[in-house]
């Protein structure tokens, strides 16, 4: 859900924008690390108030756009060109709307004095504060094509296993819709032609023709009540799932589902390492490391580990103790962390689970998918049969009558 702000900047300037976030809690957590001083409103969006607000993926800034903004500035920036001439040049040829005029914001807050990092924290609709975090380390480094690179590369591998579950899911899903409207046009189309024959002839139906013709009677007749009972359930359930305790209801519950449960674990741990990863090699922290990691995972039993995880490297119990003492986590996990702490390679080791926990994630939906297609098969199978005997059946008794 998006909320409007408005906050103080650092020098005290009023600043106002849009945040994509799952709470509110969350929107005030991300522009407090974005670095506003004092957030002067906060209030939720109502969905549907406009095309783009209904809409926002056609209309707003997508990953793809700062990604390849940041690898184009990246390129500029090591050619030698200015920050502000480099920042002219993308704006002058942004296709998208959007893009150009977060692109003119950045130009308007660094002539005014902001720095870069500064800049982009004023839109974090178009700039996680993953992204802005990995700047300002690398601003204050000197290495600010490196900083980019590395943020856009991270985008990248989150597309690219975002995409990798769409593109594993989109089989089945396929599957069950085109069965679901050959069922329908069954129903609705082949078999209403089929009942005066059947009555003409006085024949007397089997338990499948007469259960078949009564739910085709009662599709057909009911048709639109049916249609809006069910945008009411996925309405209603959509809301329900806002609830704070049923969203953590669910997700516990979806934890504990074979083979879905271990993908949402892994899936969760990848995160973690890669955006650890990352943040470590640009400079920060291991405690501001861990702030970023909790904010912007999506998982509230995830978040909620990671935090606890959080308050004892706090306290100075180190990373691989707390991460181990968690039985949400692999074991895997905390092992690798104690080797990347005595080692001092915490950041690599973290890029190496991340890769492992990324290849892990691939090999269950695989399994999944392959455990799911043989199943829908069969379901699809009998009820294509159960529809077929429904049908053939009654004309077999009509023939042998009319013989």
């Amino acid at each position: 859900m998006a909320y409007k702000y408005q906050a103080y900047t650092i020098d005290k300037k009023i600043v106002q924008g849009t945040i994509e976030v799952s709470s509110e809690s969350l929107a005030e957590g991300a522009l407090y690390s974005a670095g506003y001083q004092q957030i002067i409103s906060l209030e939720e969006v109502p969905v549907g108030t406009s095309i783009k607000g209904a809409i926002p993926t056609l209309f707003g800034v997508k990953n793809k756009d700062v990604i390849d903004f940041s690898t184009q500035l990246a390129t500029l920036i090591e050619s030698g060109i200015a920050i502000m001439t480099a920042l002219q040049l993308l704006k002058g040829q942004a296709s998208k709307a959007a893009l150009k005029e977060v692109i003119n914001g950045i130009i308007e807050e660094i002539q005014i004095g902001s720095s870069f990092s500064q800049a982009l924290s004023h839109h974090p609709e178009a700039f996680t504060n993953t992204y802005v975090q990995v700047i300002r380390a690398s601003e204050q480094a000197g290495t600010m094509e490196m900083g980019l690179r590395q943020a856009s590369g991270y985008m990248e591998k989150q597309a690219a296993t975002a995409q990798k579950i769409k593109k594993a899911m989109f089989y089945p899903i396929f599957v069950v819709l085109m069965a679901i409207g050959v069922v329908i046009m069954l129903i609705t189309v082949a078999l209403p032609p089929l009942v005066d024959l059947f009555a003409s002839f006085d024949v007397e139906l089997p338990w499948t023709t007469s259960m078949l013709l009564s739910l085709s009677g009662f599709v057909m007749d009911n048709t639109m009540l049916i249609i809006a009972g069910a945008i009411i359930i996925i309405v209603l359930a959509i809301l329900l799932l806002r609830v704070p305790s049923v969203k953590l209801a669910k997700d516990r519950f979806m934890l504990h589902i074979p083979i879905i449960g271990s993908i949402i674990i892994e899936r969760g741990v990848h995160h973690f390492c890669q955006t650890a990863s990352m943040l470590l090699q640009s400079g920060l922290h291991l405690t501001q490391v861990m702030d970023i990691a909790v904010e912007t995972n999506k998982n509230p039993i995830m978040r909620q580990a990671l935090n606890q995880v959080k308050e004892k490297l706090v306290q100075g119990e180190g990373l691989a103790q707390p991460l181990s003492e968690i039985e949400l986590f692999p074991p895997l996990l905390g092992e690798m962390a104690y080797v990347g702490e005595k080692t001092g390679t915490m950041d690599s080791t973290l890029n190496t689970l991340a890769n492992y926990f990324d290849e892990r994630v691939d090999r269950r939906i695989s399994m999944l998918i392959s455990m799911i297609e043989p199943l829908l098969t069969l379901v699809i199978g009998l009820v294509i049969i159960f529809i077929a005997l429904s049908i053939i059946t009654p004309l077999y008794s009509i023939l042998r009558q009319m013989g």
